[in-house]
């Protein structure tokens, strides 16, 4: 990839270690345009000087040698990352809106996917609850069928389940908390590696910058950012769902949030949004009614045999497996068949107890 001296200006700023984000900006505002940067005009260096201290001889180094900047780019490449600088014209126009955009945005995939019109978030706790995770991935399938782009985190729990229903039409963005060598959590590396061959995968951070605690909030203002609305769907009160959410707000994005019965603690999150004004969804039409996009009717599932059979006893009600057996005479490692079949057509949702739940 090839950048012009504004957006390597830029990049290489980006990657200086010890260098807080208050500090990169305020350098870059310090010049006429970002590549005089690589010169230090009197005012930055002088800003460096009073601000950084022991640092600030690292960094004027850093920022001088022709050899680091090519370290950096090199470094890119092999990783097949590509940067969209603050400056750059394919920066997504929403997210510089916001008070605190990133620097520096690197991405893996189809960069182009941040520069959509109708980005809308999908985000949980890790600690969802099947049935509603289920509904997370159908909505995120039906909304990447009637043309929207989905962003997420790259947790379990909802945010694999989003993942998962947008994957198949590459119409997916994950944002990570770290650089990507530091997918968190480890055991996601493989779906998060399938966003970056079908769809994007994007951080703020270079790609060797482990994870830290306090970049998970800062991730998230990115997922809001990014997204013309987002929805919950679900988390406890102090999930990290609530960051998201409330950047939404402070940016003047819509909420959404699935609504929860009492007593379930990774629902307080969304009932509590929902008393503050957030938009009750129920439906996938409540969000493409928003966007004002019009939704893909379902194919008629022509169901047949055993598979017909047990989908409509589930639909009633009868949802143990030793009661469908009870019911139909269907062997039980028969009806396993059965069950898996339906739950890979996204008919069907399997809870605790060995219970299934209807979920078209």
């Amino acid at each position: 990839m090839i950048y012009d001296r504004d957006s390597l200006a830029q990049i290489i700023t980006d990657s200086l270690l010890g260098l807080e984000y208050k500090h990169k900006i305020r350098l870059l505002s310090l010049v006429k345009r970002p590549a005089d940067i690589f010169e230090l005009p009197p005012a930055a260096d002088e800003y460096l000087s009073a601000s950084l201290g022991n640092k600030a001889g690292t960094i004027r180094l850093a920022l001088k040698d022709g050899d680091y900047h090519a370290y950096v780019l090199d470094s890119l490449e092999k990783r097949g990352t590509v940067c969209v600088p603050l400056e750059s014209e394919n920066y997504p126009f929403a997210l510089k809106q916001t008070p605190l955009p990133p620097l520096v945005l690197y991405c893996n995939g189809d960069a182009g996917l941040l520069n959509d019109k109708n980005i809308f978030g999908i985000v949980g706790s890790r600690k969802c609850l099947p049935d509603y995770n289920a509904h997370a991935e159908n909505f995120s399938k039906e909304l990447t069928k009637a043309g929207a782009v989905v962003v997420t985190g790259s947790a379990g729990g909802a945010d694999a389940a989003a993942i998962k229903g947008a994957l198949s039409s590459g119409k997916i963005i994950s944002v990570i908390a770290g650089g990507i060598d530091h997918v968190y959590p480890e055991y996601n590396r493989s779906l998060i590696d399938k966003v970056a061959a079908k769809g994007l995968v994007v951080s703020e951070q270079p790609p060797d910058y482990p994870v830290k605690p306090w970049m998970f909030p800062m991730r998230n203002r990115i997922i809001a950012g990014l997204s013309r609305g987002v929805l919950i769907v679900g988390g406890e009160k102090d999930s990290g769902a609530r960051h998201t959410a409330y950047a939404a707000v402070e940016y003047g994005r819509e909420v959404f949030a699935f609504p929860y019965s009492l007593g379930i603690k990774t629902g307080e999150l969304n009932n509590e949004l929902i008393r503050s004004g957030a938009f009750l969804c129920t439906e996938i039409k409540d969000i493409t009614d928003f966007l004002e996009l019009k939704t893909v009717e379902d194919v008629s599932y022509s169901l047949s045999g055993d598979k017909a059979t047990v989908y409509e006893l589930i639909k009633s009600g009868v949802n143990e497996t030793f009661a469908i057996v009870e019911k139909t005479e269907i062997p039980v490692y028969e009806l396993a068949a059965v069950l898996s079949e339906l739950e890979i057509d996204g008919l069907i949702v399997k809870l605790s107890g060995n219970k299934y739940r209807t979920i078209k």
